[in-house]
This record gives structure tokens, C-alpha cells and sequence, in this order.
């Protein structure tokens, strides 16, 4: 009895190795192909130009054969931008130039291009700012810019979000592209929409679990009114339900206090009664006890 169930056992752990064997190849074959994409060049020329992906970029292999339209490029990411010389991966740099310093960056093309040359293949010509240079050294070194979603303000209303890749050629002496997609939006309606949203929720978290302390007012009647439009003010609907509480108890207080009161005057009103009874006693009885004397 014990083979058979050894070999059923053999036979299960068999498929779910097979099993995940091809799982891990799909998933290999998924990324491949995810890497592999193919972008189209739409302009030709190494300077600033546009891919069918919607994005455009600059070489970064200072002398090699420029794109012609319909040049095929696969995306990579921004490592693969790397110094001829040294082999470094200066991608971050380029990031930076970018992001950290975008009104150099869109300032002039060639000058755009140079710069990048300067990082990719060590280029100096005169139109290099060295102050620049170092400033992106420098601001690189402590900072990393991520390929997708960074973000830097532009003026008072707009801001713009960044992404990069690089379109590699695959062919040798034709150049590779640092590329880059900016996407602009409105600072006010990203502002709005975040503030409904959080608007939204902190009323319904507040609603629902908010916690108030009893107002340290003094409890006279005429306080009321005014306790109940400080704790609108403050905590909305929780606030209207504790005025509303305050004052049923304040109200219990007016009402004990008066039902004292009249307590108080009744006792009174009773104990009135009874000493007109003891004095009138007092003198039926001197009466009498008078009769008595006479009579002796």
C-alpha cells in the first residue's frame, strides 16, 4: 500500500513543477516582450526629435548615424544612457538636467544637446555652461529623479510631470536616444479636486467617530445660545447634538432648582399654619388655667 501512495505522491509533485517551470517561462516571455517594444522615429536627425510614442529625444552618441523616419528603436530604461568613455551610467544627470533645471533645458536645443554630449561623450564646446555642469554634478549626487512621474512646479498655476526612457537602436554605429515625455497640468484644479476630496472624507470620518468634551461654560440659560454657535462653528453635526443635550440638561437643572423652591415655600406656607395653631392653643389654654385661679 505504502508504493502506490509514494508514487501518486511523485506524480503530483511532478506537475507542480512542471507547472510553475511554465508559469516562470511565461512570465519571462511577458517581460521580454514588455522590453522589447518597438518605438518609431517620426523626424529624422539627432536633435530633439519626435517617436511615435509621443515622446522626443536627444542623441547620446555624439558622431554615430542619425535616425531617419521609420527607424526602429527598443525602450529601455535610463540606465542604459551611459558614458562612451567611462562606461557610467549617466542617466541621472540627464534626469536631473531635466527636471532640476528644466528652464536650461528648454532654453536651447543645441545647447540641450551639447550638455547631454558633455555626460554621454565627455564633449566640451563653447557654448557648455561649466557652472551648470557642476550644479547637475552636484544636485545628482544627492538626489535621484525617478524614469516615471517626477514632478517640479514651473509658475504659480501650472506643473509639469516627467517621464524618460531611452530608445536603443540596436545597430552598431547609429545613435541611441536619451527621450523624455513632459506632461503639464493645472496646480489650482489638482489643488480643488484634493481638497474636495479630503473635505470629503474628513467630514464623513468626523461624523461618524468624533469625540467632543462637555463645553467648560457656565450653565445659566441666557450662556445657551451662544454655547450652541461656538460647537456649530467647531464640530458641526456632533457639536449640534452636544448643544442640544446641554441644554435638556440645563433645562433638568432650571426645573430642579424651581421644584426646590416651591419645596421651600410650602414648608414655609405649612409651617405658618402650625405656629397660628400653637398660639391659638397657648390662649385657650391661659383661658382656662385663668378660669381656675378665680375659682380658688
Amino acid at each position: 500500500m505504502k508504493k502506490p501512495l509514494f508514487t501518486i505522491l511523485m506524480i503530483l509533485f511532478a506537475i507542480t513543477t512542471c507547472m510553475d517551470f511554465a508559469s516562470a517561462e511565461t512570465e519571462t516571455n511577458i517581460l521580454k516582450n514588455s522590453q522589447s517594444e518597438e518605438v518609431l522615429a517620426t523626424e529624422e536627425g539627432n536633435l530633439n526629435i519626435s517617436f511615435d510614442n509621443g515622446y522626443h529625444g536627444y542623441c547620446i552618441n555624439y558622431g554615430d548615424h542619425e535616425a531617419k523616419i521609420g527607424s526602429e528603436y527598443s525602450v529601455e530604461n535610463t540606465s542604459y544612457a551611459t558614458n562612451k568613455n567611462t562606461g557610467e551610467s549617466v542617466g541621472n544627470y540627464l534626469k536631473v538636467y531635466f527636471v532640476d533645471y528644466y528652464d536650461d533645458a528648454m532654453r536651447d536645443e543645441i545647447v540641450t544637446q551639447h550638455t547631454i554630449w558633455h555626460f554621454t561623450d565627455d564633449f566640451y564646446g563653447w557654448r557648455l555652461d561649466p557652472l551648470l555642469l557642476e550644479n547637475i554634478k552636484s544636485t545628482a549626487a544627492t538626489k535621484t529623479i525617478p524614469d516615471s512621474g517626477a514632478v517640479r512646479q514651473i509658475n504659480n498655476t501650472t506643473e509639469a510631470v516627467f517621464d524618460f526612457l531611452v530608445l536603443n537602436s540596436d545597430k552598431s554605429d547609429h545613435q541611441n536616444f536619451f527621450a523624455y515625455k513632459i506632461t503639464y497640468r493645472d496646480i489650482a484644479k489638482d489643488m480643488i479636486g484634493s481638497a474636495d476630496s479630503s473635505n470629503d472624507t474628513f467630514s464623513k470620518k468626523h461624523q461618524s467617530n468624533i469625540t467632543v468634551e462637555e463645553p467648560k461654560f457656565n450653565k445659566t440659560p441666557e450662556k445657551q445660545e451662544n454655547i450652541s454657535k461656538i460647537y456649530e462653528n467647531s464640530t458641526g453635526i456632533a457639536a449640534k447634538d452636544i448643544s442640544k443635550e446641554y441644554g435638556k440638561k440645563i433645562a433638568s437643572e432650571k426645573e430642579d432648582s424651581q421644584n426646590v423652591s416651591k419645596s421651600v415655600k410650602l414648608t414655609e406656607h405649612v409651617t405658618g399654619k402650625r405656629t397660628v395653631g400653637i398660639l391659638l392653643l397657648l390662649i385657650v389654654l391661659g383661658i382656662v388655667a385663668a378660669k381656675y385661679i378665680r375659682r380658688d
